[in-house]
């Protein structure tokens, strides 16, 4: 290839990757119903104390939370 040609094909390649990023959309978070929540909420009040799926939730609650402000 030609030193022309290759920053050519650069430059498109750049412009598709930029293009691409900005074309992405947020993903939706699931709706729960609340007699949905009052389930999650009573099953995670009976995990005992040390269960490793407190910290999950709570992460799990960080990225819906982050969800609703991704534009």
């Amino acid at each position: 290839m030609r030193p022309k040609t290759i920053a050519t094909a650069f430059l498109v390649l750049a412009v598709a990757a930029f293009v691409a990023g900005c074309s992405s959309k947020c993903p939706v978070p699931v709706a729960y119903s609340e007699a949905q929540l009052k389930e999650i909420q009573k099953a995670r009040q009976d995990l005992p104390k040390d269960s490793i799926l407190h910290q999950v939730l709570e992460d799990y609650e960080t990225e819906r939370d982050d969800l609703r402000f991704c534009r």
